[in-house]
């Protein structure tokens, strides 16, 4: 060994032996990890198949650290049978709970709630609870599961008690949803509190509008749970007239504004100008479109601390796989499974594809998509619902709103390709708090980027950013980006 050699090899050793430099971390970003790893501890919040990858609940990054994640390898075809798993948060953020009793609403609302076993709102219910009993128009953007549906009935119910309307199909408060089971779940909810105080609810949907136009009811209706499609209808014939209504409800307000809504939309709003608006989400729309935005100033906004952050108290697993081997590896997790399963697809021939495969292997599965009809729709729920069947395959159809208490597993067989679809996903599962099971399929391209900043956003413990509920606009916005782009080549 050359003198040079020597004293560039021994210079390092002299001087941490005297004191006088630390030992630094390696510069290699896995290394990186490794070393990190000996220097902090705590609860394991996210468990690799390569275990140098793990992330602990006190690891904090500065905006300058390389934050390296698991997945960041996935687009490789190596890469199959790669995971991560995404363990319950040991100490979640405590919500302080009011006791119904300090709430001012009607004892007979209370009682009622009593009788379904509720005796407290979160801070964030009754937060919105005293917003709307204002008469403030709202918007309430709050993560899946945390009983934002109650939290907006509550006021409207006390508010319409002592002012019945006299009026035939002239309700004093609409409430919107995008499809029909949730309509009919709102409805049911509806019903039990109405009963108590002595309103009347009712709940009109798709399906058997023409036969209402030519045959219709008339009868008492204080509260009305409709889809954009029914009441536009039969709103514009004069079944049904909107003039006396005080309190409108968009529910699921980031797909009704969607610009797949939006024309349906315009027309009933345009019937609600003298009412109180009340937008509900678990995403925060980025914009709202010109019909509401005369009351763009006025709303006043109401998150909660969760919002856009992945649950935290669900179990979920992120798994690399091939779009070849999916089938296989989802009836292997069935068949090992005797709980109820809500099974995710992007398309609706991939949703009717799969559940024909799961039944060709002797599973009973029942399947919603927008292709099949209202009544069959309707059927194939109540059987999963009912656990007359334990598998449904379904669409971002059934990924909105719908209370799936008894889901304790949720597979995304397609991953999402966009953050918001995800976050109503895996609402499906945990509900009110309780323990639930995602496992999510990963295979194309476009699912890694969203995997990507899914495990990002865990990691630095931040809510995800760039949540879009329009994913129509963002489709049309990629389709006409191309065409630009093809006219350029």
């Amino acid at each position: 060994m050359n003198f040079k050699n020597y004293c560039q090899r021994s210079l390092p050793g002299l001087l941490k032996q005297y004191g006088l430099i630390k030992n630094r971390p390696p510069q290699n970003s896995v290394a990186k990890l490794a070393y990190r790893r000996k220097e902090e501890t705590g609860s394991l919040i996210i468990s690799c198949k390569r275990t140098e990858y793990n992330h602990y609940s006190n690891q904090k990054y500065n905006h300058l650290d390389e934050v390296v994640l698991a997945s960041k390898g996935w687009n490789h075809s190596k890469s199959k049978g790669d995971y991560f798993i995404v363990n319950p948060n040991p100490t979640p953020p405590n919500d302080e709970k009011v006791s119904l009793n300090d709430v001012d609403i009607n004892h007979n609302i209370r009682n009622c709630l009593f009788d379904q076993n509720i005796h407290q709102l979160t801070s964030f219910q009754n937060e919105v609870f005293n917003t709307i009993l204002q008469g403030k128009h709202s918007l309430v953007a709050a993560e899946t599961g945390c009983g934002k549906t109650l939290a907006y009935l509550l006021p409207i119910i006390h508010k319409l008690m002592g002012t019945k309307t006299n009026a035939l199909n002239t309700p004093k408060a609409l409430v919107i949803v995008p499809s029909r089971e949730l309509a009919q779940q709102i409805g049911i909810i509806t019903q039990v509190l109405t009963e108590a105080v002595g309103l009347k609810s009712q709940v009109i949907v798709g399906g058997r509008t023409k036969k209402m136009m030519l045959n219709p009811e008339f009868s008492d209706v204080d509260i009305l749970i409709a889809t954009p499609g029914a009441i536009g209808k039969l709103s514009t014939v004069g079944v049904y007239k909107l003039n006396n209504v005080e309190m409108a409800v968009f529910d699921e307000a980031d797909t009704l504004i969607d610009d797949s809504f939006i024309e349906r939309l315009t027309g009933i709003v345009k019937r609600l100008s003298q009412s109180q608006i009340i937008l509900v989400s678990a995403t925060l729309p980025t914009s709202l479109p010109a019909i509401l935005e005369p009351y763009s100033d006025r709303l006043v906004k109401l998150t909660s601390p969760l919002l856009h952050k992945p649950l935290n108290h669900i179990t979920q697993k992120f798994l690399k796989v091939g779009r070849s081997t999916k089938p296989q590896q989802l009836l292997q997790i069935v068949k090992n499974k005797s709980d109820q399963l809500l099974v995710f697809t992007n398309r609706n021939e991939t949703c009717h594809w799969l559940s024909y495969f799961l039944k060709e292997n002797g599973l009973v599965c029942s399947r919603v998509n927008g292709n099949m009809n209202y009544a069959d729709r309707i059927e194939q729920w109540h059987n999963f619902k009912s656990e007359r069947s334990r598998i449904l395959v379904t669409t971002d159809i059934c990924s909105r709103g719908l209370d799936m208490i008894n889901v304790k597993h949720l597979i995304n067989y397609d991953f999402p390709l966009y953050v918001a679809d995800y976050l109503h996903r895996v609402g499906r599962t945990g509900r009110f708090g309780t323990r639930g099971f995602v496992t999510n399929f990963v295979a194309g391209e476009k699912e890694v980027k969203v995997v990507q900043r899914i495990e990002l956003a865990i990691r630095k413990n931040e809510p995800l950013p760039n949540v879009d509920g329009n994913v129509t606009r963002i489709v049309q916005k990629k389709i006409l980006r191309k065409m630009r782009e093809d006219e350029l080549m």
